[in-house]
């Protein structure tokens, strides 16, 4: 009797009420809310970081030799750059506006810009008389990167600097992998019609053009290029905007058209 008397004043678990039961329902409905809206605004902010990223604002350039940082665009004086008396342009030489790609002929992000934006800016600027294009060496991937760039060099003493060009970017290697050793550059060369091979090896071997690639990666890296591409886009009277940077091409389209504007 007295067990039974025990167990009687325990209390038996009483059910939920309907109450409890919605408002535990409205609960986990609202975490599951915040969890979605917190998710979508990093999804969100991912996506608006990256095309802000993309479309980076051409800064204007200016008369000073100070260098202003505006992204990852630069603007720097125009005193502080000429061009090589030895650089042949692509295009006309009369065009008003200049356009400099400082490049690695190893250079990924480079051989991107040749096969993707290149041929844009090419038929739209270049071949149209309203740019000239320029392309100065930016050698600092590694030893290979200075054996290409001395031998576009040997390829320009028999007027086939673009030829070599070209060729190079079209059938670019991996990166400091021995594609490009001099025997390899020669035989790249020897592939370029209307290039005399045993005259470009004996060029080659000679390193006579080892300075010239030193003295222009050292004019990039003056003109604040950290990194390859680079670009330079206007002339003397109106300056330079740097584009420091692999980027789409309205971002050129930007630059070039502004520039035209004020040449």
């Amino acid at each position: 009797m007295k067990d039974e008397k025990r167990d009687s004043d325990k209390q038996a678990p009483q059910p939920l009420k309907q109450s409890d039961t919605i408002v535990i329902n409205l609960s986990r409905t609202v975490v599951g809310i915040l969890v979605v809206v917190i998710a979508a605004s990093f999804l969100f902010g991912y996506i608006y970081f990256n095309m802000m990223r993309s479309s980076q604002p051409i800064a204007q350039a200016s008369a000073t030799t100070t260098t202003q940082t505006s992204g990852n665009t630069q603007t720097t004086a125009s005193a502080q750059f000429e061009l090589p008396s030895y650089e042949t342009p692509l295009g006309s030489p009369n065009a008003t506006v200049v356009m400099v790609e400082f490049g690695d002929y190893q250079c990924p992000y480079c051989e991107s810009y040749f096969s993707q934006i290149e041929p844009q800016v090419n038929q739209n600027y270049v071949s149209t008389g309203k740019v000239k294009f320029f392309f100065l060496d930016y050698a600092f991937l590694g030893s290979d990167s200075n054996t290409l760039a001395e031998g576009s060099w040997c390829a320009n003493d028999q007027g086939k600097y673009w030829d070599y060009h070209d060729y190079v970017y079209s059938h670019q290697g991996q990166e400091n992998s021995g594609w490009a050793s001099p025997d390899k550059v020669k035989a790249m060369a020897s592939n370029i019609p209307g290039i005399d091979a045993q005259s470009f090896s004996s060029c080659l071997d000679s390193g006579k053009y080892g300075n010239r690639v030193t003295q222009n990666t050292a004019t990039g890296q003056s003109m604040g290029v950290t990194g390859t591409p680079g670009f330079l886009i206007g002339n003397d009277k109106i300056g330079y905007v740097l584009i420091d940077g692999a980027y789409p091409y309205a971002t050129f389209q930007q630059a070039l058209d502004s520039a035209l504007q004020k040449a």
